[in-house]
């Protein structure tokens, strides 16, 4: 009989109105271990609460928890236009305690965005979090920081001026989100005069335009079709032919797309009154509750 059979044991006790049964003869070492486990299991079974009560009890205690671990519908900023099946919204919910633990084992200076991707997959629904684009993804991130640690998002900045720091609060619901366009997907280009029908990059392609020799090798391949040829060997060649000011376009619609969660915001210094520009990212307190931050 092992440590790991006490559970067994004390359903034995309950099921048999708390009779220990008989033990094996002629071995008095084992009827002194039974008999040690046996009194162990009668122990645990008068003291550990039935089933039904432990649900009843947390029922109880997690009244208002329900309503704020709900999922939440959140439109995309995408609009439908990048995804097979039309994906115009997800569901979120709110981070658990198992979510928190995950994060916070991410070790200091290591690449923490496979935890962010397991993240994504365990509180999101209605898309496969690893075809978001990174304008869907950011926004949905967001999203949800806003709905598991509050509103408020910290961010400390020094004045580009006078070197002055501020304290600066956001407000995470406050950003907006500019939706795709049809016509951001199909346009024209200003020399070859081509019409052309582009779709941008998702998640799992940024290894493709990791640097900018990346980015510009593998741009052709973002590209539907360009006239009426839709041949990836004739796009590849056309790219390497076509003027400096089409590539241009081609690289702005592509890799900046003008869609998604607002990337920045502007205050004044309170030190010199300059106008500041500030690059909205993850920090230090993006997965930080508001009121510790």
């Amino acid at each position: 009989m092992t440590e790991d059979s006490i559970i067994d044991l004390v359903q034995q006790h309950r099921s048999q109105g708390g009779d220990p049964p008989p033990a094996e003869p002629n071995n008095p070492s084992q009827d002194m271990q039974n008999a040690a486990m046996m009194r162990k299991a009668q122990v645990m079974s008068e003291n550990i609460p039935e089933d039904s009560a432990i649900e009843e009890a947390l029922e109880g205690l997690l009244t208002h928890v329900k309503n704020k671990m709900a999922w939440t519908v959140v439109q995309l900023p995408s609009r439908g236009l990048l995804y097979e099946d039309g994906t115009t919204e997800v569901k979120l919910r709110p981070f658990t305690f198992a979510d928190e633990k995950m994060l916070k084992s991410i070790p200091v200076n290591s690449d923490g965005l496979q935890v962010i991707d397991k993240l994504l997959e365990n509180c999101v629904e209605g898309v496969d979090t690893h075809q978001l684009t990174p304008a869907d993804r950011l926004y949905v991130l967001f999203r949800l920081r806003g709905i598991s640690y509050g509103d408020d998002y910290k961010i400390t900045h020094d004045c580009l001026n006078c070197g002055h720091s501020s304290e600066l609060t956001l407000g995470i619901s406050t950003l907006t989100a500019t939706p795709l366009t049809q016509e951001h997907m199909l346009f024209v280009l200003p020399d070859s005069e081509q019409e052309v029908e582009i779709k941008l990059p998702r998640t799992q392609d940024e290894n493709l335009f990791s640097s900018n020799e990346m980015l510009m090798q593998n741009m052709h391949m973002f590209i539907r079709r360009v006239g009426a040829v839709a041949d990836p060997l004739v796009i590849e060649a056309f790219v390497q032919k076509t003027t400096v000011r089409d590539i241009d376009t081609l690289r702005r619609h592509i890799y900046m797309p003008d869609y998604g969660m607002e990337t920045h915001f502007f205050y004044s210094c309170n030190g010199c009154a300059h106008k500041n520009r500030v690059e909205i990212g993850l920090n230090e307190n993006f997965f930080t509750a508001s009121w510790q931050a």
